[in-house]
């Protein structure tokens, strides 16, 4: 294998879809590879990975990445990237409401709105609690790792859409790839814009997002990515992030 590869840990099928594209159009000195997980790892309850932290759970996704994926070895990973949304994870447990039509969590600007929200208020304290750990964490079974997050969800941050329903996701992922289609470089745009920015560094982006209830507004922080990786970007990409580093 010539070269080594960014990993990208995503919850759904649809994060890969709308991002895998784009992303690999703007990054050059290594190869991007997107592996699903098909949960929110850090909220999971699922017997497997029930007993383990954070850190725990991601290794076993490298494991199973490295033994699924022959001719890669760990010594090909440059990288993980973990993204995960934030699901209003962050809130006071006073801005869950009880709402007796609400079989699964709604988000709102101003709450969580469920029929359960004990169950609310406990997947907010585990889910907090994995982020928090993988987010502060340099390394993961000995390779360098980032964690992004979406707020509320990724549908909220890149379709303003907080509670779009399951079958709608691939349709709108893929219309948001092909927004970008020939103009990757303009995503860079996308996700520096002061309305989803928090702030300019790694450190002080999670920080915020704990603040009272930004966990549910639209914000990412993914512009970070493109600062923290700007060796492996295409000249392109390295010219439109120098723009906004007041280079």
């Amino acid at each position: 294998m010539n070269k080594k590869i960014l990993l990208f840990l995503v919850e759904g099928l649809s994060d890969k879809d709308a991002l895998e594209p784009i992303l690999s159009e703007l990054v050059d000195s290594t190869k991007i590879h997107f592996e699903v997980l098909r949960c929110d790892l850090t909220a999971s309850l699922d017997p497997e990975v029930r007993n383990l932290n954070m850190k725990q759970r991601i290794t076993r996704v490298i494991k199973s990445f490295l033994e699924n994926n022959h001719g890669i070895k760990k010594k090909h990973i440059e990288k993980i990237i973990f993204l995960s949304d934030s699901d209003g994870c962050y809130i006071d447990d006073s801005y869950i409401y009880f709402s007796e039509n609400d079989i699964s969590f709604r988000y709102e600007d101003d709450g969580i709105y469920t029929n359960r929200p004990n169950d609310a208020i406990d997947r907010n304290q585990r889910k907090s609690r994995n982020l928090n750990m993988i987010h502060s964490t340099a390394k993961v079974y000995a390779l360098p790792i980032e964690t992004y997050y979406f707020s509320c969800n990724l549908d909220h941050v890149l379709h303003n859409k907080r509670n779009l329903e399951q079958y709608l996701k691939e349709d709108y992922a893929f219309d948001f790839a092909d927004k970008y289609e020939n103009k990757e470089e303009q995503f860079i745009d996308f996700v520096n814009d002061s309305s989803l920015c928090l702030a300019n560094n790694y450190a002080d982006t999670w920080t915020i997002i704990q603040e009272d209830r930004n966990s549910l507004l639209r914000f990412t922080n993914l512009k970070i990515f493109f600062d923290n990786n700007f060796e492996f970007l295409k000249d392109e990409a390295k010219e439109r992030v120098v723009q906004y580093q007041g280079g």
